[in-house]
């Protein structure tokens, strides 16, 4: 908006002897527009608004009239930033490039996009989503589709991506962003990697912790659940299944015959000088193992012979490095002539508390307390 400033001189006029005083435009003054609190809050639809794109030699941003979530047109993007580009990326204002005070909305409203690739299935996005304001500074943060995708992969249907606002860094200085969050000009969204997709209907939409809660408790009960029964230790495959077997410095482990026709795992430890007394099993052969959905229905169960105080102390592990551990003492064995069967419910490691990756447990491990022989048979997963 220009606003006229007039500003009156004193103009001799030499007529008849007077003095006369006239007006006269000396400058405009230019005013800046004022903030916006009113959100406008599609950033594309149809192909509306302006948006642009910075591709260079490393991408193709085009429209398509030919696949669409809604309305009649979406964004058809590939990109390789591996040919040699710094930067590449595409952004737009939501408010006609007016500068909009989003204060008050960082824990009401979301980010929201539904993408699909254009052939194929992918289990990551890499885009990063940034909001930028008009001195140009910014704050970005990566569209994870383990927090923002409604669904478990992106492939050729249409899934909806939500990244609320508030997970956006502001004022972190760890993160080292730089924002002001009063005067946000755009989205600005920067492609890593290579990927090929089809995005429609950027906006931002009304959102909160609840339903943010709601969405990954539905994603959740998407994804795989685990086998309710799992054999764990199978005989005459130790080996393969184990790290830390035959003898070493502070153990020896081996499979052995505990009675005609039955063979066992053999444990011998001694930890009064040594404190690696320790062996692990995985059997996946070293894949991930899923415990989703196990939780609250299964237990792991085995039988278990020892001499007395050689009790010790059993873990589960993720491929993540999460790791919970229950102390197994000698007094849960009966004596060394019979065996016991322990049984402890997987919801006694508190997987879930201690953020454990339910669908990547790495293995179970074993270490030694004091000293002593262990028999270990049958160990399973199975039902309560």
């Amino acid at each position: 908006m220009i606003k006229l400033i007039n500003i009156s001189l004193l103009i001799l006029v030499i007529s008849s002897c007077q003095v006369k005083l006239e007006e006269v435009l000396l400058y405009d003054e230019y005013e800046q527009p004022k903030q916006q609190q009113k959100i406008k809050p599609i950033i594309y639809s149809d192909a509306e608004g302006t948006m642009w794109n910075s591709l260079f030699n490393c991408g193709e941003f085009g429209i398509s009239k030919e696949v669409y979530f809604k309305g009649k047109a979406s964004i058809k993007i590939s990109w390789d930033k591996n040919l040699g580009c710094k930067w590449i990326g595409f952004g737009n204002s939501f408010n006609n490039w007016q500068p909009v005070n989003i204060q008050d909305f960082m824990n009401t409203k979301a980010l929201s996009f539904f993408v699909r690739t254009q052939i194929g299935q992918v289990n990551s996005l890499p885009i990063v989503a940034s909001l930028e304001d008009f001195s140009g500074g910014g704050s970005y943060l990566f569209i994870d589709c383990e927090k923002y995708l409604k669904g478990i992969s992106i492939d050729t249907s249409w899934q909806q991506i939500i990244v609320p606002l508030w997970d956006f860094p502001i004022n972190n200085e760890v993160e080292n962003d730089d924002i002001d969050i009063s005067s946000i000009k755009q989205f600005k969204f920067q492609l890593e990697g290579a990927g090929k997709f089809y995005i429609d209907e950027i906006s931002l939409i009304e959102y909160s912790k609840n339903k943010h809660e709601t969405m990954q408790l539905e994603v959740e009960n998407m994804k795989p659940k685990g086998i309710t029964k799992q054999i764990i230790y199978q005989e005459g495959k130790l080996k393969e299944s184990v790290w830390g077997a035959g003898e070493k410095i502070c153990h020896t482990l081996k499979e052995t015959a505990d009675a005609p026709g039955n063979r066992c795992i053999e444990w011998k430890y001694e930890t009064k000088d040594c404190n690696w007394a320790r062996w692990g099993i995985n059997w996946n052969d070293w894949y991930q193992i899923n415990f989703r959905g196990l939780i609250e229905q299964c237990s792991l169960e085995f039988k278990v012979k020892t001499t007395p105080n050689a009790g010790f102390y059993l873990a589960l592990e993720d491929f993540k490095g999460h790791s919970s551990a229950i102390s197994i003492p000698s007094k849960r064995s009966q004596n060394f002539s019979n065996w016991t069967t322990v049984k402890i419910p997987l919801s006694d490691f508190k997987l879930k508390e201690n953020n454990f990756v339910l669908d990547q447990i790495k293995q179970i491990t074993f270490k030694g307390i004091k000293s002593g022989k262990v028999l270990l048979d049958d160990i399973k997963i199975v039902k309560k």
